[in-house]
């Protein structure tokens, strides 16, 4: 077969991100034409990346490069968020410095440059990453701290210039094809330390994560007592403690974490502390490297290396302790390879037999199963409905997770709700709904595990809108806090943080639409024996603003559940007639038909109630000092011991 004419047909300017997934569309770039092969690559949480041709002057050979393009739902966050949009300007601008920069370790960027409705980036088509290097070519331990140390070096270039990666993994080191030579790419997160001049993590990140969890995200980005640190070169100096130990085994340095939300948990809390580490070692991981990975991983930025070439240095002292003889199978500890994977049908079937709503069918959990597998997941169990919507646990494929495929770096169960797009009298509307408000929004208001909704995903093979969020192991609920004793502090304590959560929500023009108790989940840290407190449930969010008043007196009713009278008959003689004012203003809030109840109305009266029974809270709030913080304090470790006695 002949193949096509390398003939312009089209601008670069006149391109499309669709585009990509036809073939034969030939365009310039300076002194090389460009050409689609309409095939899908690969896809990450904020790019697609598809394969295309690439040939100087139309007459040299045809070497093989990738094109990427963002997501749709970025470009539309972009436009929605202004931290998103400030991010996104300050990641260009990264992005053409890193162009310009001329280092061996760094991916070349052939093609940066805007399209007619998107952003187009060409860089050389590699082997694959380091990570599925490691087991794919059977690297040994010597031979993969070589590979490392060369994306090392290019990353020390970026600090040279000021310029931060943000997600330095082995998943963002591509290797050739005989995993010879590595190179730094990935710059989606990249940002230079120009244009954070004063900044602080606190002020940057504004409470959202980026990056890798459990690899790349330090505890500063988590933790708010080092949120307040400028942002600096360590950030990525954490990272290289993950990547090093991550060549030698799929197990996280914190070791099993059951769920996301307890793992950053841990990650704010910090595995290596003034040299007192906690970290876990795989007897695959060699010795000689734990000094390094522990000082990569100081919980205190300031006691991490301060330059790369420390590590580098570092590592080449100790590369003739490392084994370099061809590797054995114990060159590299997993916790899936080799993992039993049962059979398709029979998990299908089991799963059926253990659902917990009779009314949901067989097909509908076929159905399920075809749609999350396109997407790297298979179904684990079926848990019921939650609006009349199936709910599933989904897990990511052991096959994928053994040879270093799996698409996403967050390899937790997820919770997935399944809308069936063909029930819906407007599934255009509500598909649209969601990927250009509902989850833009929720993006924008996140804060750490505030809402616990991983990623939207529209999954046209199946006609299925597929909502993933973060699979929570032993939670507690709202609905239990009718059998312990709260004290009134607590009580107000828990009614500000989650009013404050939904407030967020409010102040962007969005109702949660489905506050109830058992919408009330708390997450516990076994270690610091803390709960923290997160409204989940948002299947059907609303922009009418009869779902913010009712979500406003749903809010006001459980907070004056939480009240328990032989408490407030406890409250000093002098602040019972007060509180009794604010308990009125409850029920009001909570009842009265007549009014337009507003969410700021009930923070207020929350917060008035709070300062009645708590003296700290009532100063911090003079001063305008943090109040989640404060009530956090005070509920959290209550709310531990009441939901958790048995960890007493």
């Amino acid at each position: 077969m002949t193949p096509p004419p390398w003939a312009e047909n089209t601008q670069i300017g006149l391109l499309r991100a669709d585009d990509l997934q036809r073939p034969d569309l030939v365009f310039r770039y300076g002194r090389y034409l460009y050409r689609t092969c309409g095939t899908h690559l690969a896809a990450g949480g904020m790019g697609t990346v598809s394969n295309m041709e690439r040939r100087l002057d139309g007459s040299g050979g045809v070497e093989d490069v990738v094109g990427k393009t963002f997501q749709t739902a970025y470009l539309q966050q972009i436009r929605s968020d202004d931290v998103t949009r400030r991010d996104h300007h300050i990641n260009l601008a990264a992005v053409a410095r890193i162009a310009a920069l001329s280092h061996p370790g760094l991916l070349p960027m052939l093609v940066a440059a805007p399209i007619a409705d998107n952003y187009l980036f060409v860089t050389p088509k590699m082997g694959g990453t380091l990570l599925e290097a490691t087991t794919k070519h059977k690297v040994t331990a010597r031979g993969r701290t070589q590979l490392l140390m060369q994306a090392l070096d290019a990353l020390g270039e970026m600090h040279e210039a000021r310029l931060l990666h943000r997600d330095f993994t082995l998943r963002n080191v591509l290797v050739d094809d005989r995993a010879a030579v590595a190179y730094l790419f990935d710059f989606d997160l990249a940002l230079s330390l120009d244009d954070v001049v004063g900044g602080t993590y606190g002020t940057h990140y504004r409470g959202r994560v980026f990056g890798s969890p459990g690899y790349s995200v330090a505890p500063e980005t988590i933790d708010p007592g080092l949120a307040e640190l400028p942002v600096t070169t360590a950030l990525d100096i954490f990272a290289v403690g993950g990547a090093l130990h991550a060549l030698f085994t799929d197990e996280m340095p914190y070791g099993k974490a059951d769920d996301m939300w307890g793992l950053l948990m841990r990650i704010g809390d910090g595995i290596v502390i003034g040299g007192k580490s906690s970290v876990h070692y795989p007897e695959s991981v060699p010795r000689p490297l734990y000094p390094i990975i522990e000082r990569c991983l100081e919980r205190d930025p300031t006691a991490r290396y301060s330059r790369v070439a420390s590590i580098i240095a570092d590592l080449r002292a100790v590369l003739p302790e490392l084994d370099d003889r061809a590797a054995d199978a114990r060159f590299y500890f997993s916790a899936t390879m080799g993992a039993p994977i049962v059979d398709r049908a029979q998990r299908l079937q089991a799963v059926f037999n253990r659902r917990r709503d009779e009314t949901i069918t067989k097909p509908q959990v076929d159905l399920a199963e075809a749609a999350v597998t396109t997407w790297g997941y298979e179904i684990q169990k079926c848990l019921g409905k939650v609006k009349t919507h199936p709910i599933y646990v989904a897990a990511p494929r052991v096959d994928l997770l053994a040879a270093g495929q799996f698409p996403d770096a967050n390899t937790f169960p997820k919770l997935v709700t399944m809308i069936d797009l063909h029930q819906i009298a407007d599934p255009r509307a509500l598909v649209d709904a969601w990927t250009q408000v509902y989850w833009p929004t929720l993006k924008k208001v996140r804060r750490g595990m505030m809402t616990t909704l991983h990623k939207v995903i529209l999954d046209t093979n199946t006609g299925s809108l597929l909502l993933f969020s973060e699979f929570i192991d032993d939670p507690r609920f709202g609905s239990q806090l009718a059998d312990v004793d709260l004290h009134v502090d607590g009580a107000l304590a828990l009614g500000f943080l989650i009013t404050r959560q939904v407030a967020l929500l409010h102040e962007n023009g969005m109702a949660h639409n489905n506050i109830h108790p058992g919408a009330l989940l708390f997450k516990a840290s076994n270690e610091t024996r803390m709960a923290q407190p997160a409204m989940i449930g948002l299947v059907e969010p609303s922009l009418a603003q009869e779902a913010m008043v009712s979500d406003t007196r749903a809010m006001a009713s459980m907070v004056l559940s939480w009240l328990r009278p032989a408490r407030i008959l406890a409250l000093n003689a002098r602040q019972r007639p007060h509180f009794e004012e604010v308990r009125a203003r409850l029920s009001a809030l909570a009842t009265d038909r007549t009014n337009q109840a507003r969410i700021d109305e009930l923070l207020a009266c929350v917060s008035d109630g709070l300062s009645l029974v708590d003296f700290n809270f009532s100063v911090l709030r003079d001063a305008g000092g943090d109040l989640e913080e404060h009530a956090a304090l005070v509920l959290s470790h209550r709310a531990y011991h009441l939901l958790w006695p048995d960890h007493r």
